[in-house]
Parts: C-alpha cells; structure tokens; sequence
C-alpha cells in the first residue's frame, strides 16, 4: 500500500475513533468488521490514487503549454516568472520547463546494458556511452589466367590471380548522445592500407603498410534547423541505398561496382563535410542535403581550390505493414562535384584478395580531367516476410573530358562529355523465418536478430538464422574513346547469423569481363570468400 493509501486509512480509522468517543455507544474496532469492509476501503483508496494520478499528470500538461506558449511569445521564461514551475509536481515525458530541463545533467547512478554492444545510460536518459568495435576477417581466392585478371588500360600490377587472408576491418568505436539533443560518433578502422613508392610505382606486399583513418567522425544537433538535424564532421554522403548500410549488415561480403565507382572510390566511402536531414509523412520517408569536400583519400581531408560536392537524396514508403514484415521503399538521389584536382578515375573491384591499393582490379578507365561530375540514382528495396530485395541504378556524367595520356584502351585527347553507369540487384531469403529490419530514420537495412541464437552445449542445440542471396550485377565504363571495360558479375552467398552480433559468410562470384583491350583476354573470372564478422 502506497504512503498515500496508509496516510487515508490512518485518517479514516481516526476519523471514526473520534466520533466514537462523543457517541454512547462503545467504541468501534480499529480493523474493518469483515473482509468485504477491507475490499471495499482498499478500492476507494485505489480510485483515489488514480483520480490523484490524472490530475498529476494534467497538471504537467498544462506547464508544458504554459511554457511553450511563453517561450513562443514576448514575455518569456526569466527567473522571475520560472517559479511557477514546482519539481515536485509531475512533467510529462521530454518535458522542457525549467526544472526539468536544468535536471538533464548526468548525474546519478548510470545504468550499464547490453543493446548489441554495452551502453552506458544516465537516469534521465540525457546521456548514453556506447563503447564498440567490428573485425571482418576474409579469406579470397581467385581462379582464372593471368590475362583475364590484368588491369584494364594497362594499369601495372600483378600477379593477379593471387590468394590472401588478411583483416578486410577492424575499427574501434565510441558513440552516444550528451545532454539529449547531442549525438556524437568517433570511430577509427586500423587496416586501412598505404604504400610507399611514389606516384604510379607498383604496389607490393614489401612496400604496403596498415595505418590508421577515420570513418564515422561527426557531431549531430538534433532538431536543430526547422525540425531537421544538422551533423557536422566526416560521414556518408546521401547516395544510394547499400552505401548507407553499414558493413555489419551488408548482405554480401562486398557491395555493388556502384560504391567502388560513385559512392566511395578512393576515400572509403567517408567525407568531410556538413549535412541536414530528417523525416517525413510520419517517418514513411526522409531526406538529406548534404555539402562536402570531394576529397580522393582516406583521412577525412581535402586542400585544394573548389573541389566541392552537393548531395540529395529522398525516400518513401509507399507500402509499409510492419505487423506483416512488408514493406516496398523507394528513393532519388543526386550529387554535383568538382572533381579533386580536377582527375577522374573509374575503376572496379570485386572480392578484396589483400588490402586496398593490393586488391586486383577489374576494370578501369585510368585517370582523365573533367571540369564537373553530375551523379543519379534510383533505389527500390522491399521486405515480404522472409523474403527481401534491393536493386539500384547510378549513372555519372563527367563534362569537359580529356584523356591524359594514351593506354591501351583510351586514346590521349578530348573525350568530351562521358557517360558511364552500374546496377546491380539481389535476393535474399532467410531459411529460417526470420525477416530483415529497416532504419526509418535513415532509409536502410540494419542489423539481423536470430530468431534462436546459435547454441551446441550439453546437448542442446540451436541453428541460428539461415539466409541464401543472390546478386547480378553489372558496370559499364566504355563511352566514345573511353574504355574502362563491361563487367558483369553472378554473386551467390550464404549468410549463417550465429547471434545478432556475429555471423559467417561465404561467397561465389563469377565475373563475365569483357574488356576489348588488345592483349587483355576476356572471359570469366571465378571467385571465392568467406568471412567472419564480428561487432559490439
């Protein structure tokens, strides 16, 4: 019984004591006659407390208008009128008077969890510490002549048909909110790769070294332009579906020719720069405008004059059931660039057999100078219970093209405005039921959760979750004088989701090349990966 009820029933029975005395009559017990008489005084006392509650939180209520409307008006919030405000008279949820709000200060004993990594949390909730990691550790192999596997244009390197086992990520992470309206991510990966020779020497295994790069480097203020947030720092820039999915989900252990292309070619898919975005048509869709440094490298910066980039990208949902798992998204998205140094360079990789500058590649226009890059990009995904796809289309468009030197594919001179594109689309299906989630707020896949977590101890045994994907996908780099190669690629994968923060991954690629290089075979080139991931 709460102290309220104790305070009544004390008052009641004393109550009647009294009245007892001044009567003739004897005096009446302490303790209700019978159990109905208990029933019925613990029942009003109950009503009491709810009728008490009511009028609680009604009066928070009207504390929150009251503020709001004098927050919006001539005669604001001073310490002269903030008084009005009591803190012990309840607030609603997210309250913002002043009592409540000056309380979001951390202080207090934290709660410590597990949400698919340790959290840290404030009691009110102002302040959360998520301290985490991924490591993806790959083995490639590769089968098919030397020939089939040359660069494109003749860009030097080889043997290219050497297999590797090396870590494709290993990054370390910390990222949380502070004082409610602030979110913040710092997240370095320590395999990124670098070489030693100078420009347009060979890269080798001797001569390559890891070093650390940021990736996720930004501060988010939350609402803080008409409703919309403003994230500052080094982020992905708002193209294209699979490049805002984070690795950890990705549903093969490489993404489309489309990232090595468009979305992230030589900076990891990684820029400085600012960005807004948000929701709407009650989070069915979002949007993000987005400005930054096109820069051609990995550590988050870029020096040169111009050398700017503007990104949109907006999406909907115009089916969305989540009590079914159905849902059908679509989106836009679009980028003007001033490319870095005013170079262009178009290559593509499929699985990574060795680090970045080592991994053999596909195909590849070598470098040419443009005066402006236009991008476009359509996206549909859709979720049918245990059932989901994705396909994407990016075109680019490079203006005032010239070919800086003669290659085996491209002759030197003007090559006026250059056309080149990539798609890709895939299935997945998971054999055991489970059904994939999707980020409202950013418009993306995240993170699997097994239905049953693998388990095999003591005679117990759990499968995990099961998924087979496949994709077909497709680049072409050949326009006019230009001739980076077509490639077509075949992606069949198996995905075992031992819990929802490791799982094991296995890959076939075939890859149909044809490259129209004198010298250079065409042919298929055959694939195979497999990874271990892991995150916290």
């Amino acid at each position: 019984m709460s102290n309220l009820k104790r305070l009544l029933a004390g008052t009641c029975w004393a109550t009647l004591w009294s009245g007892s005395l001044l009567s003739a009559e004897p005096p009446m017990p302490l303790v209700p006659k019978s159990p109905t008489e208990i029933s019925d005084v613990t029942q009003r006392l109950d009503q009491l407390q709810q009728r008490l509650d009511r009028l609680e939180a009604e009066n928070g209520q009207l504390k929150q208008s009251l503020f709001n409307s004098q927050s919006g008006s001539a005669s604001r919030v001073t310490p002269a009128n903030a008084e009005i405000w009591n803190a012990d008279t309840a607030c609603p949820p997210q309250c913002q008077c002043p009592v409540c709000a000056a309380a979001k200060d951390g202080k207090g004993e934290w709660h410590t969890g597990w949400h698919h990594g340790i959290e840290w949390v404030s009691p009110d909730k102002a302040f959360k510490v998520h301290i985490g990691g991924r490591t993806q550790f790959d083995g490639v192999w590769y089968g098919e002549a030397t020939s089939a596997l040359a660069g494109a244009g003749g860009i030097s390197g080889g043997p290219f048909d050497q297999d590797a086992v090396a870590f494709r990520r290993a990054r370390l992470l910390a990222e949380g909110t502070m004082y409610e309206t602030i979110d913040y991510a710092v997240e370095f990966d320590f395999v990124n790769s670098a070489n030693r020779e100078s420009a347009g020497g060979t890269n080798t295994e001797g001569n390559t070294f890891n070093l650390p790069a940021p990736t996720d480097l930004w501060i988010t203020f939350r609402e803080l332009v008409c409703g919309a947030n403003l994230r500052v720092g080094n982020m992905k820039e708002p193209i294209g579906f699979e490049h805002q999915m984070s690795s950890r989900y990705l549903n093969f252990m490489e993404r489309s020719y489309i990232q090595d292309l468009f979305a992230g070619p030589f900076n990891n898919g990684f820029s400085p720069g600012v960005m807004l975005y948000n929701t709407w048509g009650e989070e069915r869709g979002t949007w993000a405008l987005g400005g930054f440094k096109n820069g051609s490298n990995i550590f988050a910066y870029d020096v040169g004059n111009g050398e700017y980039a503007a990104d949109a990208r907006v999406t909907y949902l115009p089916i969305d059931d989540p009590h079914e798992h159905q849902l059908l998204h679509i989106g836009l998205s679009g980028s003007a660039r001033d490319p870095d140094t005013d170079t262009v360079r178009f290559r593509a990789r499929s699985l990574r057999n060795g680090t970045g500058n080592l991994a053999t590649v596909f195909a590849d226009t070598g470098n040419f100078t443009s005066t402006m890059q236009w991008l476009a990009g359509a996206e549909v995904a859709g979720i049918w219970g245990p059932l989901s796809l994705q396909a994407e289309w990016v075109g680019s468009w490079c203006e005032d093209s010239v070919a800086i030197a003669a290659t085996k594919a491209t002759a030197a001179g003007p090559l006026g405005t250059v056309y080149t594109n990539a798609y890709y689309a895939e299935l997945h299906y998971f054999l055991t039921g489970e059904s994939r989630d999707y980020d409202r707020k950013q418009g993306r896949f995240i993170r699997i959760i097994p239905k049953r977590n693998f388990r095999c101890k003591s005679g117990c045994f759990e499968p995990g979750a099961w998924q087979v994907a496949f994709r077909y996908g497709a680049a072409d780099l050949r326009d006019g004088n230009l001739n980076g190669g077509l490639l077509q690629e075949y992606v069949a994968g198996i995905n075992w989701f031992l819990n929802p923060n490791m799982k094991i991954q296995w890959n076939y690629v075939c890859t149909e090349r044809d490259s129209a290089i004198d010298g250079v075979s065409d042919g298929l080139i055959h694939g195979f990966g497999m990874r271990l991931a892991h995150d916290f």
